[in-house]
């Protein structure tokens, strides 16, 4: 299971080709909301840009509606409360879109298409006792936009991930945040003892269990659904 799909690389390429450029030296520039009407460029050369007449930067001016109030109900926030310290964390426009980074710490999390900041993700967990199959390294549990998985703890350079499974990260539920819980109530395994794997459906943006042998799905499949687990087997329910 690879998180970094080539479309994602695809849409990432394309955004930086998309960005605007010095009218003089033609490298890519750095672009800020100052508030709801005003944006600025700045030159990504700056100051050590050494052509003359290369602009520090460039004021826009327009209706920049992702920078409405915080203070509106029905707007995108401008700047929200750190979730791992006391600081405050501004919207900014990086390489990739926009992004929320904190004042004080080093926390950053990126701004859905609507301008609200992405849910937190929870600090990576290392599982040194997990070692990869494939390459030299141990295994990481992080929380990415597909829910809970794990990952070599030196990828993307070791590019080496799989689902864990619920007796994995059993001992770890006081790292996992809250929102997470609900797998803890989950069953370990299937009545034939194949252990449960964490899994998430795309479609319904929800994890779910399931359990397969020598690699293959065995039909075993357990939903939350409305506060309780339901088991599936080969398309029946149970």
């Amino acid at each position: 299971q690879d998180h970094t799909s080539d479309d994602q690389e695809t849409t990432e390429a394309s955004q930086l080709r998309s960005k605007k450029r010095c009218p003089v030296c033609h490298t890519t520039m750095d672009s800020y909301y100052i508030d709801a009407h005003q944006k600025i460029y700045i030159c990504s050369n700056q100051p050590d840009c050494g052509k003359p007449g290369c602009p520090a930067y460039i004021l826009e001016q327009g209706d920049f509606s992702i920078m409405q109030s915080r203070h509106d109900p029905k707007g995108s926030e401008s700047a929200i409360d750190c979730d791992k310290c006391s600081g405050r964390m501004i919207l900014k426009t990086g390489r990739f879109g926009h992004y929320f980074a904190c004042d004080t710490c080093d926390n950053t999390r990126k701004a859905l298409a609507n301008g609200q900041p992405a849910p937190p993700k929870m600090t990576p967990i290392p599982m040194k006792h997990l070692h990869c199959a494939r390459v030299d390294d141990h295994y990481v549990l992080r929380d990415g936009a597909s829910g809970l998985f794990l990952a070599a703890s030196k990828f993307p350079k070791n590019r080496e991930t799989r689902a864990p499974l619920l007796s994995e990260i059993y001992p770890y539920k006081e790292q996992i945040p809250e929102k997470y819980h609900f797998l803890f109530t989950g069953p370990l395994q299937d009545e034939q003892k194949h252990a449960a794997e964490i899994r998430f459906s795309r479609k319904s943006g929800q994890h779910y269990l399931m359990t397969a042998k020598d690699g293959k799905p065995t039909g075993w499949r357990a939903e939350y659904v409305d506060g309780q687990w339901q088991i599936k087997k080969r398309g029946k329910k149970s």
